[in-house]
């Protein structure tokens, strides 16, 4: 009697090189996710081919399309990934800082900062090729920013505690500074790092410094002078 054809739910348990299937296939998609960081950054997200995203990563085509529908598939894994390994390494710097405000900020726009200026690929992809690559990268790209500005703008407010000044609310200043650095980075980027990384880093700061300044909650009976220097 023929045996029954091995599928890869029979397979599944097998492991080959210690190594089962379901690990294999995990470790040859982190391959492309890779590879998808390497050549995205380099050439685009349209320059890249699958033939070249095959290439960096070592492996088949026949395997890519066993991890990813398509490139754009892959691209989108590539945009979560490394928006989560940057907003890992601002709050791990955040975290390691000394604890007054502006050391603490400092340490987080430093390392933002440098993670554009040191990884060009991850700058342009996070802040360049993600626009006009379809209606759901597009999606990807709006939810995404908004849970890192929120987060971002959470820990603003921790380091800046900023009170309500007239009409303002202070959640709205703090997403609006997040978009401040955000737009920093863009232009920083697009114009090849014309300015020295500690200029983009202290300017950047300044504005935070600047809004916490004018946002300080002036103690009962203190007057704005006052407020100013608790601020600074």
């Amino acid at each position: 009697m023929k045996k029954p054809p091995v599928t890869d739910s029979a397979e599944a348990g097998r492991a080959y090189g210690g190594r089962s299937l379901d690990e294999r296939r995990r470790h040859r998609r982190a391959q492309f996710v890779a590879a998808g960081i390497e050549v995205f950054g380099r050439e685009g997200y349209r320059g890249a081919t699958v033939k070249a995203l095959c290439r960096q990563a070592g492996l088949t085509e026949r395997y890519f399309y066993e991890s990813f529908g398509n490139s754009e598939s892959l691209f989108a894994e590539v945009y979560k990934t490394l928006v989560a390994r940057l907003q890992h390494d601002v709050v791990a710097a955040i975290d390691r800082a000394p604890q007054d405000a502006e050391s603490t900020a400092r340490a987080g726009l430093r390392v933002f900062f440098e993670t554009m200026y040191e990884q060009p690929g991850t700058a342009r992809i996070l802040l360049i090729e993600i626009f006009g690559i379809s209606g759901e990268i597009d999606k990807l790209y709006r939810s995404t920013t908004q849970n890192f500005t929120r987060m971002l703008a959470e820990l603003v407010s921790a380091i800046f505690p900023l009170e309500a000044a007239g009409p303002t609310d202070p959640a709205i200043v703090s997403t609006g500074l997040v978009g401040s650095t955000i737009h920093i980075a863009m232009y920083w980027t697009l114009s090849r790092y014309r300015d020295p990384l500690n200029v983009v880093v202290e300017s950047s700061l300044a504005l935070y410094v600047a809004v916490a300044r004018q946002m300080a909650a002036p103690e009962k009976g203190a007057t704005a002078d006052d407020a100013d220097d608790a601020a600074s």
